[in-house]
C-alpha cells in the first residue's frame, strides 16, 4: 500500500521564512494567498501540523465557500485536522477544539493521557513516517497537506515522503530563525537530490507568486 500522497503548502518570505522574527501567529499571504490555500485545502482528505503550529495559531484554518452573491460560508465537508506532538499538554480554551472539524493527534507518547480534549482518534507513531502514514491510508486518507512546522516538514522531506510543494512567496525580507526547512539540516536533505518540476507559477496581488512544484520522476 502506497503513503498518502502529500502537499506541503506554505507562505514564505524571499528569504525562506515563514514567520516573523517574534515567533506569534502570521500569515505572510494575501488575500489572493488565501482563496488559493482554501482551493487547496478543499481538495485535501486531512491537514497536518505540529504543535507549535498550532500554539502559534491556536485554531486551524477552515475551509471556505465563495458564493456568487458575494457570501462566504463555512464549507460543512472540511478536511481533518491532524496534531503530530509527543506532548498531550493542550489549552481547552484554545480556539482550534471549538471549531467545527474532525480532530486527529499522532504521538509516539503512549504514557501521557489526555483528559477532557476532543480528539477523535490517537494514531501511533511508528518509529517513522513512512509506517505511520500506511495507518492513515487505512484510515481512509488519501491527500494530506503538510502546513508545518519546520522539524515536521524536514522529517516528512528526510524521509522523501513529499509529492507536491505549493509555496507562495511574499516579497518581504524578514530575517529571524524561522524558516520552513531547520538549517541545521540542510546538508542532509541536499544529499537526497530530489529536485522538482514546476507544474504552474502564478502572479497573486501585491507581486507575491505562486509556485505549485510536482516530484520529479527519475530519469525524467
Amino acid at each position: 500500500m502506497n503513503t498518502p500522497r502529500i502537499a506541503i503548502i506554505i507562505a514564505s518570505s524571499l528569504d525562506g521564512r515563514i514567520a516573523f522574527p517574534s515567533g506569534r501567529e502570521s500569515h505572510l499571504g494575501s488575500k489572493e494567498d488565501r482563496k488559493i490555500l482554501n482551493e487547496n485545502l478543499s481538495i485535501v482528505d486531512a491537514t497536518i501540523f505540529g504543535l507549535g503550529t498550532l500554539k502559534a495559531h491556536q485554531s486551524t484554518y477552515l475551509v471556505k465557500n465563495y458564493c456568487k452573491n458575494g457570501e462566504i460560508k463555512f464549507s460543512k465537508n472540511q478536511p481533518i485536522s491532524i496534531v503530530a506532538s509527543n506532548s498531550k499538554k493542550f489549552e481547552k480554551d484554545w480556539n482550534y477544539f471549538k471549531q467545527p472539524i474532525k480532530r486527529w493527534l499522532i504521538s509516539s507518547n503512549k504514557i501521557d493521557t489526555i483528559e477532557n480534549i476532543d480528539f477523535e482518534k490517537e494514531i501511533s507513531y511508528k518509529n517513522s513516517w513512512r509506517k505511520t502514514l500506511l495507518s492513515i491510508k487505512k484510515a481512509g486518507i488519501n491527500r494530506l497537506a503538510l502546513l508545518g512546522g519546520a522539524k515536521l516538514i524536514n522529517s516528512f522531506v528526510k524521509e522523501d515522503l513529499i509529492d507536491e510543494i505549493k509555496i507562495t512567496i511574499a516579497p518581504r525580507i524578514i530575517g529571524g530563525k524561522y524558516t520552513w526547512i531547520p538549517a541545521e539540516q540542510t546538508n542532509k536533505i541536499f544529499n537526497l537530490k530530489q529536485f522538482w518540476n514546476i507544474k504552474s507559477i502564478q502572479e497573486l496581488d501585491k507581486n507575491e507568486i505562486y509556485i505549485h512544484y510536482t516530484r520529479k520522476i527519475k530519469n525524467d
